[in-house]
């Protein structure tokens, strides 16, 4: 019994000794952070990898700065798993493609990552640059060449099978004629697209324009020339010319970033052999960048066909018109309402309130404007209404000049005038003051007996004394005299300082880009839920950070582009590393809209990474 009894014990202390290893060998094992590199020294003017790898798993990576060296690629990720005596391993690596610059001995420094709620960081890694030899200079020569030949064919590979391409519904029209502009994608569908933004937007200069809303990107296959292409319309404006002469419909660019399987070896030129064979055969992937901007369109915008009336005010179309009174009966003092509705197709919303003959004797107010109007790919139609609102002032009967409206006719290609009746009001005395004659503005109850206004007089005077100190010239008379010239000034500056704000556009654009941008992330949020409008998720995404943009740094949506707005930043004393990841964000809230698997993206990601990178810069700009 004693012997067994013993046994036992020694067992139980064994198992335990060999589990306290064992997670003491885990625990060791789960926080190691290590970086190494594939080679050092390096020859100038060739690359390295460069790797972090822990053991377990991590988060909230941060790499460290390469300064001394180019990044070509990176950060790539890698997982490995062993098995070794029935323990399973996981190491998760994290590695930077580098270009060594210039020669010299240069520290990598230390990148961290958060493990079990404690922050490791690798320990730095000094390179050492050899300068090249009289073979290396041939040998980089010679890759340098391949890799040009590898750039060119990869770029006539994307021209003919990635693009934006522009359409309109017409190339000559009158001044005030409707055009619609199209932009449209089209990807091959054997591209690897991985990222796609727009970098420079139509500006449309000469042209009233109005986007055309696309709630949700349709993509469709389309076959051009015998290929197949995935396309989808990204963009759709109606547009008005104002002025004669030759405009152009500004160019839509976009800028991709495309993967691709390459090798080394020649290659064929040929189209099917570049996705069946030689292009995509091996096992090395490369990202390239490719440029695509559709092509500018010129329009030809004419003069009208006859001399322009004085009261012709640009409306072009087919177009009617109703004007009418809502009362022909009042009493002064009592408000009438001459109502002018003009109907029908034609830029209806560059139509301005007409100039209306109102006999003297009436107050006139600015006209109430409402429309109801519906713009399509086909034209702008519907109506706009003018309600002016008048007030006759005496009794009698007056008439108001027949309405006129005079617009260019589409049709006929020539100048109609629309013409009303003339309009009889009758205006009775009405119970207010308007019409009277003699003294006005004083009711009865406001005369009183004169014999009980006046007091008595009291004759005889009472003794008086002197104020030793007289009011007159003594610090509070100069107070007071000087109170109100005080109070004015402050007034007029405060007044002066609202109005200038109130003129200064780009001061309130600023002031109200955070409050704006959260509304269209507040709308983003409550769209999250539903699938079903993930399209107008992304477009008020997209809407919040070029909005923000544009209103901070006071350069029209139009003229904005990502290169502008980093060139800004920097000079309003935004670090570079912001900058970076502001437009990291839209890149990637950009990719996420345009993609044609825009469904497969976590819509709360692109959210928190769009609320966050607004604060940080909201942040960064006081």
């Amino acid at each position: 019994m004693v012997i067994n009894e013993l046994k036992n014990k020694m067992r139980n202390k064994f198992y335990c000794i060999s589990i306290l290893l064992f997670l003491m060998t885990v625990s060791t094992f789960a926080q190691e952070f290590v970086a190494s590199v594939d080679r050092n020294p390096v020859p100038v003017g060739e690359r390295f990898t460069v790797s972090f790898t822990i053991n377990g798993g991590g988060s909230d990576f941060k790499g460290p700065d390469f300064k001394g060296f180019t990044v070509l690629g990176g950060p790539n990720q890698s997982q490995s798993v062993q098995i070794i005596n029935g323990r399973t391993t996981r190491s998760f690596t994290l590695s930077y493609m580098l270009l060594a610059d210039k020669t010299g001995t240069f520290t990598i420094g230390s990148a961290s990552i958060l493990s079990d709620g404690k922050t490791l960081k690798t320990q730095p890694l000094s390179i050492n640059v050899l300068p090249e030899s009289e073979a290396q200079k041939e040998q980089r020569k010679q890759e340098q060449e391949q890799e040009k030949t590898l750039n060119q064919q990869a770029l006539d590979i994307l021209k003919k099978n990635i693009y934006v391409k522009s359409s309109v519904s017409k190339r000559s029209v009158f001044i005030g004629e409707q055009i619609t502009a199209t932009y449209k994608l089209f990807i091959h569908p054997e591209l690897n697209v991985m990222q796609l933004s727009p970098t420079k937007v139509p500006s449309l200069n000469g042209f009233w324009n109005q986007d055309l809303p696309i709630d949700k990107l349709q993509w469709k296959r389309e076959v051009v020339n015998g290929v197949t292409f995935n396309t989808a319309v990204i963009k759709q404006v109606v547009l008005f010319p104002q002025r004669s002469g030759n405009l152009v419909v500004d160019p839509y660019e976009f800028n991709f970033t495309v993967r691709m399987r390459v090798q080394t070896s020649q290659r064929s030129r040929d189209f099917w052999s570049f996705f069946d064979d030689s292009f995509f055969s091996g096992n090395n992937f490369r990202d390239f960048e490719y440029k695509s901007s559709s092509e500018p369109l010129p329009i030809k915008v004419s003069e009208f066909t006859e001399n322009r009336p004085p009261d012709f005010a640009g409306a072009v179309g087919d177009l009617k018109m109703e004007a009418f009174l809502d009362k022909t009966k009042t009493k002064t003092g009592q408000p009438v309402a001459l109502k002018v509705k003009i109907g029908g197709r034609g830029n209806l919303k560059l139509i301005q309130p007409l100039a209306i003959n109102f006999p003297p004797g009436f107050e006139i107010y600015d006209p109430n404007i409402s429309d109801n109007i519906y713009t399509t790919e086909s034209g702008m139609s519907g109506s706009m209404t003018f309600e002016y609102l008048i007030i006759p002032k005496n009794a009698g009967n007056f008439k108001i000049e027949p309405v006129k409206f005079t617009y260019f006719d589409l049709n006929s290609k020539k100048f109609k005038t629309l013409q009303s009746d003339e309009f009889q009001i009758e205006v009775e005395k009405g119970d207010d003051n308007f019409g009277g004659a003699g003294i006005t503005g004083v009711r009865k109850e406001e005369v009183q007996l004169i014999g009980k206004d006046i007091r008595y007089i009291k004759t005889k005077s009472s003794s008086l004394n002197r104020n030793k100190q007289s009011f007159f010239g003594s610090s509070d008379y100069v107070a007071m005299m000087l109170a109100p010239f005080i109070m004015f000034g402050i007034f007029f500056i405060i007044w002066r300082r609202k109005k200038h704000e109130s003129y200064d556009l780009n001061l309130l654009r600023n002031r109200k880009a955070t409050k704006i941008a959260k509304k269209r992330l507040s709308l983003a949020k409550s769209l999250m839920n539903d699938k079903s409008n993930s399209d107008k998720f992304h477009e008020e995404i997209n809407k919040a950070l070029w909005g923000y943009l544009s209103d901070k740094l006071s350069i029209p949506n139009s003229e904005l582009t990502k290169d502008k707005a980093k060139e800004n930043l920097l000079e309003k004393g935004v670090s570079e590393e912001l900058s970076s990841e502001f437009l990291q964000t839209l890149d990637n809230a950009e990719f996420a809209r345009y993609s044609p698997s825009s469904n497969n993206h976590k819509l709360d990601e692109i959210y928190g990474s769009a609320v966050k990178a607004i604060t940080q810069m909201e942040g960064a700009l006081k």
